[in-house]
């Protein structure tokens, strides 16, 4: 076709900067930054992501890409709709060991999270994670590591991860903490 792989991209969908939605491209190098060796978390052949995102949705090209392109395992939520008990039915059936929910859900979830789970990273963000979700998820699931995840659309999914220490005082907020692989983050 004569494009480069840097050339190559796809649209996902945000109404984040203006209020109205619009398409933001989202190119193939963005989505390797995101899930080739990232520094939040590991992606490997281990990896079952549940996928429950919208494919119009940022976080869909981490829960799709970030396990098929290292040979994990991508797990495709069946139901149209998302109930909590569904939602830990599917992450114990199928082993997931990570997941990636908005804050609003993993705020939810946070008071129906059952032990036992294969999870190992739990990403949440879209919004101010809610420090008491955390600390629920962190003490259901003593295993887990649960991960801030930051950022707009336009940067591919997240800009900053955090994953957040036990031990760390939440009363001040979550943090957001460093860049993913290849950002730099300024506080001007």
């Amino acid at each position: 076709t004569g494009l480069s792989s840097e050339s190559l991209a796809y649209v996902i969908y945000t109404s984040v900067s203006t209020g109205h939605p619009k398409g933001v491209m989202t190119p193939h190098r963005a989505v390797n930054r995101l899930v080739c060796s990232p520094n939040f978390m590991t992606l490997d052949k281990e990896t079952v992501f549940l996928q429950c995102a919208t494919i119009a949705f940022d976080a869909a090209t981490l829960e799709i890409w970030g396990p098929l392109l290292n040979g994990g395992r991508c797990v495709l939520f069946p139901d149209e709709l998302i109930t909590l008990e569904r939602l830990n039915a599917v992450l114990a059936e199928q082993q997931v060991t990570a997941m990636w929910l908005t804050s609003g859900l993993f705020t939810q979830w946070s008071t129906a999270c059952q032990p036992g789970l294969a999870l190992e990273y739990v990403l949440a963000g879209g919004d101010v994670l809610n420090p008491q979700a955390v600390k629920a998820v962190q003490q259901a699931l003593p295993d887990v590591s649960v991960i801030n995840g930051y950022g707009p659309t336009e940067n591919t999914t997240f800009t900053c991860c955090y994953p957040i220490p036990r031990s760390r005082d939440l009363s001040a907020g979550v943090p957001i903490d460093r860049g993913v692989q290849g950002d730099v983050v300024l506080i001007l």
